[in-house]
């Protein structure tokens, strides 16, 4: 199943034939699980094109055929939608004479062959010092802000949910995790790039490889990633050049978080496939220093664990965080500045400062 999985994943962002040698003697078990797994793992809308492609007789059955084609318009639909969405923030703000970066998926999927094969759930914003005027922009068209928590304000645009972020990770806790919050701070004001939106930006190169090997790194730990998370590593080191991966080097260093994002390299690579000739010099050089252990105990958390389940109760939904961390102590081993241990004890206190905070204002 994972072959298939990979195989049809490697064909859809290498725009190539598919190889028909690895789907002779699919069961229609086999393409369910499949189709389960793309599903679980966001990569299905980015399949079933290429899916389509394979002779009648080795295609899953016309059932399965006809839900894949349903999800993938229904995503590219979706993403329709947000753009719509994000054209309405746009031209708010270009009224007020302000703009705003887009961040995280939106932007992401401009680095896509289609960018309809990237699916995205909210749509994430940073404003810089203009965050306040922002907010106050958004209000005045009747969407204030809904809450607010350790690295963005919530809104809701038309039904879409829209983060606006005054942070990359979260402010609550001190002294935790090593990541790289200020390098980000500095490198979202710089080289800001015009979209066809306007009120509406891009960030640089730099940015945005940093911001995604960052936030895959933060899911990894608490909880786990996806191989969108890998695919969105690998794109993202794709548009560098070799002086913005020079400076991409730098800001990671010998840090514990570049060396999961050289790890997510050696995935790409070794699991995925996808081209050397995507990547870096210095970032081909640093996935070989990940070891074979190391590469596949992350490539199995990927592939065989699950998400935590989502609840309403937000306390409950914290338990079960919690426990997950606890249970993924040897990431924080083998891949953080701090125990897992230590890490939920910080979380926790900064959750309980942050309502103290709230009830005295």
């Amino acid at each position: 199943m994972i072959k298939l999985l990979v195989e049809l994943i490697n064909a859809s962002l290498c725009k190539r034939p598919l190889s028909v040698k690895v789907f002779e003697g699919a069961t229609e078990t086999v393409w369910q699980q499949c189709f389960d797994h793309a599903l679980q793992q966001n990569v299905l809308a980015m399949t079933f094109s290429v899916m389509s492609s394979l002779p009648k007789e080795l295609c899953p059955s016309f059932t399965l055929w006809a839900k894949w084609m349903a999800y993938e318009q229904e995503i590219t639909n979706q993403s329709e939608y947000k753009r719509d969405v994000v054209k309405k923030i746009g031209s708010w703000l270009d009224e007020d004479g302000l703009s705003t970066t887009i961040l995280k998926g939106f932007a992401l999927s401009a680095l896509y062959p289609n960018p309809n094969l990237r699916e995205f759930s909210d749509i994430d914003i940073f404003s810089g010092e203009n965050y306040d005027a922002v907010n106050t922009c958004f209000a005045k068209h009747g969407v204030p802000v809904r809450s607010v928590d350790g690295h963005h304000a919530y809104f809701k645009v038309d039904g879409i949910s829209v983060e606006h972020h005054f942070a990359f990770t979260n402010t609550k806790v001190k002294h935790g995790l090593h990541r790289p919050e200020t390098e980000l701070q500095q490198l979202v004001l710089n080289s800001l790039r015009q979209t066809s939106v306007p009120g509406i930006l891009f960030p640089c190169n730099e940015f945005m490889t940093v911001h995604v090997g960052n936030h895959a790194y933060g899911h990894f730990l608490q909880e786990k990633i996806l191989l969108r998370h890998v695919i969105d590593w690998a794109l993202a080191l794709r548009q560098l050049s070799e002086q913005d991966a020079e400076k991409v080097g730098i800001i990671k260093g010998d840090t514990l978080w570049g060396k999961f994002t050289n790890t997510l390299t050696a995935i790409a690579i070794h699991q995925l496939y996808l081209p050397q000739s995507w990547f870096p010099k210095k970032e081909l050089e640093l996935a070989m220093s990940i070891s074979t252990k190391q590469e596949l105990r992350v490539w199995n958390d990927i592939i065989n664990t699950g998400h935590t389940p989502k609840n309403s109760n937000s306390n409950l939904r914290r338990l079960n965080i919690a426990k997950r961390i606890l249970k993924n102590a040897w990431k924080y081993k083998d891949y953080a500045n701090i125990s897992a241990k230590e890490m939920l004890l910080k979380n926790v206190a900064g959750h309980l400062k942050s309502k103290m905070r709230q009830l005295q204002s």
